[in-house]
């Protein structure tokens, strides 16, 4: 069993950045930690966040415009 995994976080389909996270770690906190990724952030910077996909063990897909 691995202690953690890295996720790939898109932007609006396009993957932007990658973070590492513990394998136990909530969506919330998988959702917030994309978020706060500097290059993430940078894409999403005064775009309005329509929804954020979250799928567990997987990717982080934010959809904004």
């Amino acid at each position: 069993v691995q202690d953690s995994i890295t996720l790939p976080v898109q932007v609006n389909g396009k993957r932007r950045s990658e973070i590492s996270i513990p394998s136990d770690m909530s969506k919330e906190d998988v959702e917030a930690l994309a978020r706060a990724d500097e290059t993430v952030a940078r894409s999403i910077e005064g775009l309005t966040i329509r929804k954020v996909i979250v799928v567990p063990g997987r990717i982080v897909n934010i959809v904004a415009n």
